[in-house]
């Protein structure tokens, strides 16, 4: 009992009352009534013959933050999700603003597999501090099997994908002030699952893809001018490759597939000091649709992917660009492809979803190199996307629900990686429209 008649201890806070105990969560609203209210208890009992020594008074129980119960937490993450997206969506794209709001756009449209509906060009943004979605002006064209990429001023640059009648060759930027799309110069060649990088001098590097033929081209986009240019070529056609950008500004450009091979092990390094190409030494196990995660000590993680039998693999494994080596990291409960990576502070890796009926997340510990549990999605999904958010959880959107001919989803859910829980408040698949 400190001189106030308040007694601190692991962050509960317990004040006299004279009459009952209550239990007060706090939280950043309430924060200041309850200090407030601390003190005119302390004085009220002052008042009413209170002499500082410790007597059989009930007591208020202030519970501190960070110490809710699992209940309360989900309550809190459930509230945060602000309901569903407004509309289902898969093959889309997730981008983080540097304002902290999540830019999602384009995504397959309805259909079958028989007769696939044209993708769609809507786009939403999330905002952390409303938590509510909001529609913003549509891209120019539909699309999917596009991507995104951050640009150094703060906008959002869109390439590619398969549109309403064909391959794009169209690229668009996002300005997130206006929330407008303008349509940018062309790239020289269509493409569709290509993979992009934003270099450190504020240029982009596109790689990969396919359209009639799988592509071994690349190129470098220059948002100032607003020009593209021939990047050179890897080392052999692919499409489902990744690109990752190293801490010493060199990008790393993993796996993938080509004609007659599900999955290669190839690997190339893009060095934009001169705009060269080299080989790097290739996976241990040859994948496409992996992730490909920078880490914080300059390494990169490598998870999961179909492997040469067309399957989703457990596999894991690090590249190291001091040594040009890659070890093993461990093996996934689940094997994994089409799945989300999200680097959470230093510590951990976030392992979500995946094609396949189980709902199971999982984390890599940076520091020893070691796999755990990270809780259960609600809802069992594969080609979503999933943005850190600035509070440090994890937001995952839409996707396939469940297996392969699982349908479009519009839900969304928040991941606390201090709980391991994971909440939703809801969303529907939309038929069952199967994968193309």
């Amino acid at each position: 009992m400190n001189q106030e008649g308040v007694l601190a201890l692991r962050g509960v806070v317990l004040i006299p009352t004279g009459t009952r105990t209550m239990e007060v969560p706090m939280t950043k609203l309430a924060t200041g009534i309850l200090l407030t209210l601390c003190v005119a208890l302390a004085l009220s009992a002052a008042a009413c013959g209170g002499d500082g020594e410790d007597t059989e008074s009930p007591q208020v129980l202030v519970q501190a933050p960070g110490s809710k119960s699992a209940e309360d937490e989900l309550a809190k993450l459930e509230a945060k999700t602000a309901g569903r997206l407004t509309e289902p969506r898969v093959y889309h794209t997730a981008t983080k603003l540097n304002d902290g709001r999540v830019l999602i756009a384009g995504s397959k449209g309805p259909g079958t597999m028989s007769m696939p509906g044209p993708p769609i060009g809507t786009a939403e943004i999330f905002d952390p501090e409303m938590g509510d979605w909001i529609s913003t002006a549509p891209m120019s064209k539909g699309r999917e099997h596009h991507e995104a990429v951050l640009l150094g001023d703060g906008r959002v640059l869109v390439t590619g994908g398969r549109g309403p009648i064909s391959y794009l060759f169209s690229t668009e930027i996002f300005d997130p002030v206006a929330g407008t799309w303008t349509v940018t110069a062309q790239m020289i060649g269509a493409r569709v699952h290509h993979h992009m990088a934003l270099l450190e001098d504020g240029r982009v590097l596109v790689v990969g893809g396919k359209i009639a033929t799988y592509l071994d081209t690349s190129e470098l986009y220059d948002p100032a001018a607003d020009v593209w240019s021939d990047g050179g070529s890897i080392s052999g056609k692919r499409a489902w490759l990744r690109a990752t950008r190293m801490a010493d500004g060199r990008v790393l450009v993993s796996g993938g597939k080509r004609a007659g091979m599900q999955a290669v092990a190839e690997v190339d390094i893009f060095d934009p000091s001169d705009d060269s190409w080299s080989t790097a030494a290739s996976l241990l196990t040859a994948r496409r649709s992996h992730t490909s995660t920078l880490l914080p000590d300059g390494r990169v993680l490598v998870v999961g992917g179909y492997g040469a039998d067309k399957e989703p693999i457990a596999s894991t494994e690090v590249y190291d660009p001091q040594t040009d080596t890659w070890t093993s990291a461990g093996t996934l409960q689940h094997p994994r492809a089409d799945h989300t990576a999200t680097l959470i502070g230093e510590e951990f890796v976030l392992i979500a979803g995946g094609l396949g009926e189980f709902t199971l997340a999982e984390k890599f510990d940076v520091a020893a190199g070691t796999w755990s549990e990270a809780g259960n999605l609600n809802l069992a999904r594969n080609l979503h996307t999933a943005a850190l958010l600035d509070d440090g959880t994890v937001m995952v959107t839409g996707g396939f629900d469940g297996g392969q001919f699982g349908g479009r989803s519009d839900s969304v859910e928040i991941y606390d990686p201090e709980t391991d829980i994971w909440a939703t408040v809801g969303g529907e698949t939309v038929g069952h429209e199967g994968r193309r």
